[in-house]
């Protein structure tokens, strides 16, 4: 494949959906060239093209070929890697990105960027009922969050719309919750004394513990994150490779913990510790958890 082509590939690869201006800009090719390497990118079932307002058209690698799956910086998602596996030994290729909130993955879900995502069931719900441009399928972990630092009695870091702000709101509603948008932003608040305490997922409280820090309140094993795709897939073809890669998981947990340390780039010790506070679980209950949203005045 020539290096126009993978130049054009590598640029979809990263941004998701692109007008086709947006490709010549970021490109920096002429606009006739790009039109003909889509042609045969389009012609070999690499890419598809849709119509927008006017003449433009938006153009992404084509999803019987190419997967994109969002995951957010965690212990969480170790079952990951056999689903991953388990995708590409069915031909397609697959590209993980690594993100350090659910609410900027949450919202490259929403709007196309990524065919497929973990992040906090609450964000999903909310981005859902604006966008409806993807289906929530199935679970995965619960638990993992935490209050850790050094006492309740002041400003609480978190990050906004997530599964750690929610908890902690239910938690105590008096707590002055502050939003950072990431982990090192939290922890760094926490060590600055700008936070007494910081809301917080695996591994983060394991590595906190280790620091000195102390777990101030665990929460209860509630859905975290659960596994969204965008609504033109076959979210049953999907699900039924989810379902089965899970189960290769849970029957070697060890093994894919090692190969999710070298994806995610934490220690193997660190999050083998970190994953004893997950119940790992694909199936999720979708209508009594938005019951018990609303009873709780969170959706509505």
């Amino acid at each position: 494949m020539s290096d126009s082509k993978n130049k054009i590939i590598n640029i979809l690869k990263n941004y998701g959906e692109l007008s086709q201006s947006d490709l010549v800009k970021l490109s920096q090719m002429s606009k006739s060239r790009v039109s003909e390497i889509l042609s045969e990118l389009e012609k070999d079932g690499i890419i598809e093209r849709r119509r927008l307002i006017g003449k433009n058209l938006a153009i992404r690698l084509s999803s019987s070929k190419f997967l994109s799956i969002g995951i957010i910086k965690a212990a969480e998602y170790p079952f990951v890697v056999p689903f991953v596996r388990s995708l590409k030994d069915k031909g397609f290729i697959v590209d993980v990105k690594i993100y350090n909130n659910g609410l900027d993955l949450t919202r490259d879900l929403a709007t196309g960027k990524i065919d497929m995502g973990f992040s906090p069931l609450v964000t999903q719900l909310i981005f859902q009922k604006i966008f409806n441009d993807f289906k929530i399928i199935a679970g995965g972990a619960r638990g993992g969050g935490a209050i850790v630092g050094n006492s309740l009695d002041s400003y609480i870091g978190s990050t906004a719309l997530s599964s750690m702000e929610l908890w902690t709101m239910l938690f105590d509603p008096h707590l002055d919750i502050v939003e950072y948008e990431s982990p090192e932003h939290l922890i760094m608040s926490l060590n600055t004394k700008r936070t007494n305490a910081i809301s917080i997922w695996e591994p983060y409280p394991t590595i906190l513990t280790r620091n000195g820090y102390k777990i101030l309140h665990r929460f209860d094993e509630h859905n975290c994150c659960t596994l969204a795709v965008n609504s033109r897939l076959d979210s049953e073809f999907l699900l039924e490779i989810y379902y089965d890669s899970f189960q290769k998981f849970l029957s070697q947990k060890d093994r894919w913990i090692q190969d999710y340390s070298n994806l995610v780039g934490i220690e193997y010790n660190i999050l083998k510790e970190a994953t004893n506070n997950y119940i790992f679980d694909p199936i999720i209950d979708l209508e009594y958890i938005k019951k018990n949203l609303r009873r709780n005045n969170v959706l509505v």
